[in-house]
């Protein structure tokens, strides 16, 4: 058993290694955005709606919406709309405090996928020629909004995916989810870049109206209750695959909070990895089934450990190969989002993520989850 093991892990390491080493390579490929303007003036910039779908966000709407409305973007050219997703809260109220905000309520019930409808409806309303998205729970940059309409406007891309960052609390919670999340959006840049690995983080990504309308929006997707920016990326990705790109520009950050109990870190988990049965497109399955198995073989050789030393010592050794592996890509990724003082925690970490990767992985084929108050099956 235990040389099978060791022979399999080694093959899958062989994989790996070049897998990580594509990813470095084109995270480093990705353009270095267009330089903004000395004067708006001289740019004939589109106008942009941003859409924000909410759910029980009182908590967090407020803080947004400040943000949106003081952008460096000229506001004449901007919109704002926000889609309730029968909050149960005061979202809707602190809403409707600001006088340049739309609010739109969401009306259907007993649907499977309140995010897409509530995006869809957004769309319906825009008038924007450019749609850029967020979630209600985060927070970008003052240059936000001039970013992605700049990077529209010179690249002409049908769809824009752009970084995220955590902000977490100062526990071995938060720094695992600090990680695993920076590492997922460096794979994203990467493989949009490679434009073999398509995902997006629905956070932050904008896409023009008329291309929105052009796919047909979610139809054939909405059956799945997650999945709204990765499935209308493909889409989009079908009719324009040269015209995706990624955004790598520091004033395009949005940060979002961590879960802050391990229950809720794991129900997010889950989501993300439900989608994971339905990727039908170039080579991601293969890529989430070999990041699976490498971890599962070095989970099962820990498990061994508590019978056999020797399980136990390879388990060591291969946590270590595994960091050593991992550690450019994610050392280069860190210092895009200045967070270089996570590294320290990075090796500590490995036996944490192996488990939590193999947990999340099998409970997503399952499916099922609790997100916003609500049952997910």
């Amino acid at each position: 058993m235990l040389p099978t093991l060791t022979l399999s892990f080694l093959l899958c390491s062989l994989f790996y290694a070049g897998l990580l080493n594509r990813f470095l390579r084109d995270w480093r490929s990705i353009p270095q955005p267009a330089k903004a303007p000395a004067t708006f003036e001289s740019v004939l910039l589109p106008k942009v709606s941003v859409l924000v779908p909410a759910r029980n966000e009182a908590a967090n709407i407020g803080t947004l919406l400040k943000a949106l409305t003081t952008q460096s973007y000229p506001a004449s050219q901007l919109e704002i709309i926000v889609i309730d997703d029968h909050s149960e809260d005061e979202t809707a109220a602190i809403v409707q405090t600001f006088s340049n905000v739309s609010l739109l309520r969401l009306q259907e019930n007993g649907i499977n996928s309140y995010k897409k409808k509530a995006l869809e409806k957004g769309v319906a309303l825009a008038t924007g020629e450019l749609i850029v998205c967020t979630d209600a729970d985060c927070l970008p940059g003052p240059h936000w909004i001039e970013r992605m309409a700049l990077q529209y406007l010179y690249t002409q891309a049908k769809f824009i995916a752009a970084p995220v960052l955590l902000q977490h609390q100062q526990n071995w919670l938060g720094y695992l989810q600090a990680l695993d999340f920076m590492i997922l959006q460096g794979i994203t840049g990467a493989g949009i870049q490679s434009g073999k690995l398509l995902m997006a983080n629905g956070a932050n990504l904008a896409y023009p109206r008329s291309v929105f309308l052009e796919v047909n929006g979610y139809a054939e997707a909405d059956q799945v209750a997650s999945g709204d920016d990765f499935f209308l990326l493909h889409k989009i990705s079908d009719l324009y695959p040269h015209q995706i790109t990624y955004l790598r520009s520091k004033d395009a950050i949005v940060s979002t909070a961590a879960q802050t109990t391990w229950g809720d870190f794991l129900q997010q988990r889950i989501r993300w990895a439900s989608k994971s049965t339905h990727y039908r497109k170039g080579g991601l399955q293969p890529v989430l089934l070999l990041v699976w198995t490498y971890n599962l073989l070095l989970l099962i050789m820990a498990m061994g450990g508590l019978f056999d030393s020797r399980y136990a010592v390879i388990f060591l050794m291969g946590c270590g190969y595994k960091a050593m592996l991992e550690w450019s890509f994610v050392r280069e990724v860190a210092r895009f989002f200045d967070r270089s003082a996570l590294l320290k925690k990075f090796v500590w970490l490995q036996p944490l993520h192996i488990a939590y990767t193999v947990v999340a992985g099998l409970l997503g084929i399952k499916g099922g989850y609790r997100w916003k108050g609500r049952r997910v099956h």
